[in-house]
């Protein structure tokens, strides 16, 4: 689910991560592909940041969308093959908290509260 109050259209999701595999997700994200950082650009999302809660081995991921066309955005970014190579190497390392979303591993939060 997203908010939008004013601005960007904000979103935060949350998955679990495989406890096996902790590390190589931490890795991956510590040294991210500059490609898929462009894409996301490329796509209107904005300050898009993923956290980790390694007590419960869940990462959370919020992000702002700035564009008109979040459907059209989405599938640009979903259709070019480097992006698919980079969610074919995250992917294993997820686990959903849901029943998956077609191809989306990550559970959409609830907004509850927003302080500007």
């Amino acid at each position: 689910m997203t908010i939008r109050m004013t601005g960007p259209l904000r979103q935060g999701s949350a998955v679990a991560i495989a406890p096996d595999l902790i590390e190589r997700y931490r890795d991956l994200h510590a040294n991210p592909w500059p490609e898929v950082g462009r894409l996301i650009h490329e796509s209107n999302v904005r300050n898009y940041s993923i956290f980790f809660l390694p007590t419960h081995n869940l990462a959370f991921s919020y992000s702002e969308y700035i564009g008109t066309d979040r459907a059209a955005d989405r599938a640009k970014m979903a259709s070019h093959q480097v992006m698919r190579n980079w969610w074919a190497e995250c992917r294993p390392c997820q686990v959903p908290l849901s029943a998956p979303n077609g191809d989306r591993l990550w559970t959409d939060l609830e907004p509850i509260f927003f302080q500007p």
